[in-house]
């Protein structure tokens, strides 16, 4: 079990009808800690994903973060996907925007950030993804693995 656990499954299971897609998870993520699911199409890897971040509803079990479980519904939900992130399968960014204002848009947007403190902290994310000498460019001038790691 990692030390200082921000993320815990529980015997989380997921159906779809009758397809048992999650079966009886339990995963601990640590704080600071790097997990990578892989699987073959079709897995369950999204769906636990989504799982955890309240875009589906598990038939039983518990999520927790941060040592309190998950909330359902209303304000504490929304903060929640206001510091969560997830990068879909199939992304998109905003065309017309450069990489970096692709990145400081929710900061600034959503969260109400100073354009200065969105491009600072930008800058500093994009270079942790190996990106950040692409921040002027747009997502058409980037190879789909920059894209990705820029959503």
């Amino acid at each position: 079990m990692a030390a200082d656990p921000l993320i815990e499954l529980r015997d989380v299971n997921k159906y779809y009808g009758e397809l048992h897609v999650l079966q009886d998870i339990d995963l601990t993520v640590g704080k600071g800690e790097v997990v990578v699911v892989i699987g073959p199409s079709g897995s369950g890897k999204s769906t636990l994903c989504r799982a955890i971040n309240r875009l589906e509803t598990i038939r039983s079990g518990t999520i927790l973060l941060d040592g309190r479980p998950l909330p359902d519904e209303g304000r504490e939900l929304a903060r929640l996907r206001a510091d969560v992130g997830m990068v879909f399968q199939s992304f998109n960014l905003f065309a017309h925007k450069t990489v970096l204002q692709n990145v400081t848009l929710g900061q600034v947007k959503v969260r109400r950030t100073g354009k200065a403190k969105a491009e600072e902290k930008a800058l500093a994310l994009l270079d942790r993804v190996g990106v950040a000498g692409q921040a002027d460019k747009y997502p058409a001038q980037l190879s789909g693995g920059q894209q990705q790691r820029v959503a």
